[in-house]
């Protein structure tokens, strides 16, 4: 029994790397009072300290990734609340994270410059009180989070706010704004303008716009000739699958004698479609895997800039992280896939992804990579690779807009950008110009 015991206390501690490893296979470590086995052990525990307590919650985030069951967590909301004031700003941060998710309650804390951000985001997700604030002094960050804690008596003020994205939460939060807001100089808050107000003729007009604005204003049209005009004429991939979805959404069902042409259709996105509306059997191509000339990752560069319409930002590739991920996004960067893309989906707060070539989310490089799940956390300005599904990796990246824990360990982190400012310009239909390598 000694020599056992002595051998346990002896043994090495996993590093989180390894910890993850054995999770995902299926083999946790016994949990014990160490941090990295408190996040990643067999079973919960409560922490018996609270420096213990953030390994404690980024468990929870880890089990919310993989949509895992819940766990006692009340038990951890009670350890949280009675030792509030001897958790660090950080844990706190991350407490109120969670439990802006999951609907928990949070200790008043006095506002400073950390935890400001952390408290506004809470205030608008719990429908907790707002701090008073200035709102003229806050970031556009916070202002978003401002805004969606208001209620929609109150966001008017906003409708002219320098940032698209807390203009849109205002239109969100109050749709009696909608027609106020018609001729704003965001093409995407133009839209939702349209959209809310039924003003099918701007949307009609706005339908010409190249690229994700575009195919949603069709979309929105809610004209079955116009949209039918779309589906059977357009030369534009997108354009044919924003049409036939929206209209099998107004309930229109496709014509026999269409059938055929449409699973035919060089897209293979609108032959899935149709077949899915159709009953037919219809087998998408199978994707391939990374080509043989991809780069080596020894001549993937350190460091690349995006260069977009919205702003340059420099990403700094990780390359231990995720080597095949970062071969392959060099090597579409390199031969100029992304150049002409555009960030189809833009979520604030949250992130802004692009990568689809079809500018509609559906689409990706012709072959697959795969998964290459890492500690790196999903912090603001860190990028990640999207995917439907383990290891269906492409081309599609996503930059994270706040911190979201919640998504570590599921999505393959690869890069991260260096200075976060600006990256709230990035609206819908924001385009890519190039990226290209950064010399040292």
């Amino acid at each position: 029994m000694i020599c056992i015991a002595l051998f346990a206390l002896l043994a090495t501690v996993p590093s989180p790397r390894e910890a993850l490893d054995s999770m995902l296979e299926g083999n946790p470590f016994p949990t014990s009072q160490e941090s990295v086995l408190i996040e990643y052990g067999d079973s919960f525990v409560l922490p018996e300290t609270p420096d213990l307590v953030k390994s404690a919650i980024l468990r929870q985030f880890h089990r919310m990734a993989f949509q895992l069951s819940q766990e006692p967590v009340n038990l951890l909301a009670e350890y949280v609340n009675e030792n509030w004031n001897s958790l660090d700003t950080d844990t706190r941060n991350l407490w109120r994270e969670f439990a802006g998710r999951t609907g928990l309650p949070v200790p008043d804390d006095e506002v400073t410059a950390e935890n400001l951000t952390s408290i506004l985001r809470y205030s608008s997700e719990s429908g907790n009180r707002l701090p008073l604030v200035n709102a003229d002094d806050l970031s556009d960050l916070q202002r978003l989070y401002y805004v969606n804690a208001l209620s929609p008596d109150n966001v008017r003020d906003f409708i002219n706010d320098p940032s698209w994205a807390v203009r849109n939460a205002a239109l969100q939060k109050n749709p009696s704004l909608a027609f106020e807001m018609l001729d704003d100089v965001s093409s995407y808050v133009r839209m939702n303008a349209a959209l809310t107000s039924g003003r099918s003729d701007l949307l009609l007009e706005l339908a010409s716009i190249p690229g994700p604005v575009g195919h949603m204003s069709l979309s929105g049209v809610g004209q079955i000739p116009i949209l039918e005009d779309s589906l059977y004429g357009s030369r534009n991939r997108a354009v044919r699958v924003s049409a036939l979805i929206a209209l099998l959404e107004l309930g229109w069902t496709v014509p026999q004698d269409r059938v055929d042409y449409l699973l035919t259709d060089e897209y293979e996105m609108v032959g899935a479609i149709t077949a899915d509306a159709a009953g037919r059997d219809f087998a998408m191509s199978q994707d391939g895997t990374l080509p043989e000339e991809a780069p080596a990752l020894t001549d993937v560069p350190e460091q690349v800039l995006l260069v977009t319409d919205a702003g340059e930002f420099a990403m700094t590739l990780l390359k231990d992280d995720a080597p095949v991920t970062c071969r392959s996004f060099w090597y579409l960067a390199e031969t100029g896939f992304y150049d002409g893309i555009f960030f189809h989906r833009v979520i604030p707060g949250f992130v802004a992804q692009a990568g689809c070539p079809e500018g509609n989310g559906y689409g990706g490089p012709g072959y697959t990579i795969p998964a290459e799940n890492n500690t790196v956390s999903y912090l603001y300005g860190v990028v990640g690779m999207a995917d439907s599904g383990i290891d269906t990796g492409g081309s599609q990246f996503f930059i994270m807009l706040d911190n979201q824990r919640r998504l570590d360990c599921r999505y393959t982190v690869f890069a991260a950008v260096n200075d976060t400012s600006g990256l709230e310009n990035i609206e819908v239909g924001t385009r890519i110009l190039e990226i290209r390598r950064i010399n040292p």
